[in-house]
């Protein structure tokens, strides 16, 4: 993958809840250089999302399609649903020198390593479990089976924060949007 040569590809996972989605939201708010990639998914629309904001809702045929036109830089299912980041999205950022983040789960992050090693990987882990299963119940989206299954699948998927360059521990919101924020401006002075 040729990049423009300021350009930084990061890749943040976390298990479902760990609170990636609302650090990325701060961070592009915040840091003018950076970019979401919004992914696609087959997964229905919740209530507070947008469709082209928060990711492009499609079909299963459609992404399908879009996966047998080899327009994913990486693609996984996930909860039965899936999702994936366009090759076009994430390299039209990057030929623009934007930084651009991925937010994905442990298995695209594997993915993107292994097809684009220089890329930055950053693990959003929460202080322990206990807490991760009140997050999820408190933001009630999921019923309390759900919440356990998505409990047992964050004790494995913990298990691949080791392979990241970067372990962030969500306990304070505010404490881990600084130590996401000192990361993407550390490694975009290496760059510069």
């Amino acid at each position: 993958m040729n990049i423009h040569k300021s350009s930084n590809l990061y890749v943040i996972s976390a298990p479902s809840g760990a609170g990636k989605t609302s650090l990325v939201r701060e961070l592009c708010k915040r840091v003018a250089f950076m970019r979401p990639s919004i992914s696609y998914t087959t997964r229905k629309i919740r209530k507070s999302e947008i469709d082209g904001k928060d990711y492009f809702f499609t079909s299963r045929e459609h992404f399908e399609s879009m996966i047998s036109k080899d327009q994913f830089i990486e693609y996984q299912s996930v909860y039965g649903n899936l999702y994936g980041s366009t090759k076009e999205n994430v390299l039209n950022q990057l030929d623009e020198g934007h930084d651009v983040i991925l937010e994905i789960d442990y298995k695209g992050m594997m993915k993107i390593k292994s097809i684009y090693p220089e890329a930055i990987t950053i693990y959003i882990v929460p202080p322990s479990i206990d807490s991760l299963r009140e997050r999820l119940i408190s933001r009630a989206q999921d019923d309390l089976e759900t919440v356990e299954k998505r409990i047992s699948s964050a004790r494995f998927e913990l298990c691949y924060a080791k392979f990241a360059d970067y372990v962030i521990i969500n306990g304070n919101f505010r404490s881990a949007f600084v130590d996401l924020v000192e990361i993407i401006l550390v490694n975009k002075l290496t760059k510069l």
